[in-house]
């Protein structure tokens, strides 16, 4: 009888374990057992790497987007929180944002940390190499990247007829990835145990240099390959290198200038970089500025934090800049008020 009992209760065990697996194994109803992915699916699921969506389906299928991709590399990596926050051209708070201001500490190469447009666009695939070789392997340029990847078998080219010929079009650097392709890339490099992070990217996220979180996004973007880099739409109106310079004198310090440069401009809002000099006193800030109008744009704080108004009129080939209160951002004596003619 003791026997009996025994085995209805392993069988029972049985059949309620096999229940539970395949219960978890059909959790994507849109991820059969014969999908290429599936195993890779269900991994990056039990370890809370991905999840899916409202409707019960992972769309294995569909085209994977730059922030997508960050929340599964921030969540591979299980990069550590930041108290910084990056502060964007777009100044909307979006699900992204946690995930790339933790990339930023760790001063990862992609492209959107400052523009949700950007966030929301496909990710290439040599975007994705870059990214994923700096925190596994330290920093790399693109073709360094793609060669990590293909050593370590964590991904393979796509284009065999350049194999040995060009790397990159061997590689693919240009293609979009689907959300099954990411997942087997960081199943892959489970498997072979990459999921430390590399002295580079610890050196960022320790930071010694008290760099601020945009300039290490900043950073971050430049490591990219050229080709890779993207920008959101530029405002030529705003856009460009201004500067004033007064000279009074013959001594070194007999002078004084204002310079602008400003880029990235769209609709809403510009980067601008200021530095201006009185003799010897000297003063830089840098931030984000909200246009108001077609002519009118304020900043009211810096990239470091500190409050910093200063209003902008664009002229005829020219820009007034009026400082309202920015001595948190420069040295007593000078500020960064003026007209500046375009360069």
């Amino acid at each position: 009888m003791k026997n009996i009992v025994s085995t209805i209760f392993l069988v029972t065990l049985f059949v309620f374990s096999f229940t539970t697996l395949k219960s978890e194994a059909a959790s994507f109803k849109d991820v059969p057992e014969e999908h290429y992915a599936y195993e890779a699916i269900q991994w990056a699921q039990k370890f809370e790497i991905i999840d899916g969506y409202p409707n019960g389906t992972f769309k294995p299928n569909e085209t994977m987007t730059e922030q997508q991709f960050a929340k599964l590399l921030a969540n591979y990596f299980d990069l550590d929180m930041t108290y910084d926050e990056l502060n964007k051209q777009t100044s909307a708070e979006v699900w992204s944002d946690e995930f790339y201001n933790r990339l930023a500490s760790y001063g990862v190469p992609l492209n959107g940390y400052l523009h949700n447009n950007i966030r929301a666009k496909a990710v290439k695939r040599g975007v994705v190499a870059q990214a994923i070789a700096h925190l596994a392997d330290g920093k790399k340029g693109l073709n360094d990247s793609i060669q990590f990847l293909l050593d370590h078998n964590i991904s393979t080219g796509q284009n065999p007829k350049y194999e040995n010929r060009d790397l990159q079009k061997f590689f693919g650097v240009e293609n979009n990835l689907t959300r099954a392709q990411v997942v087997m890339l960081l199943y892959r490099m489970d498997s072979m145990d990459f999921y430390y992070i590399s002295d580079d990217a610890e050196e960022i996220y320790e930071n010694t240099r008290n760099l601020s979180l945009n300039e290490r996004a900043n950073n971050a973007k430049k490591q990219l390959d050229s080709s890779l880099q993207q920008n959101p739409p530029s405002n030529n109106a705003w856009d460009g290198s201004y500067r004033y310079v007064y000279k009074w004198g013959n001594g070194a310090y007999d002078s004084n200038a204002r310079h602008a440069i400003i880029s990235d401009a769209n609709k809403e809002e510009f980067f601008v970089k200021l530095s201006a000099y009185d003799g010897k006193d000297t003063g830089a800030t840098e931030g984000y500025a909200s246009i108001i109008s077609q002519t009118k744009a304020v900043m009211n704080e810096s990239s470091k934090g500190n409050r910093c108004v200063i209003e902008f009129e664009h002229l005829n080939n020219a820009i007034k800049i009026t400082e309202v209160d920015c001595s948190a951002e420069r040295m007593s004596g000078t500020n960064f008020s003026g007209t500046l003619r375009k360069q």
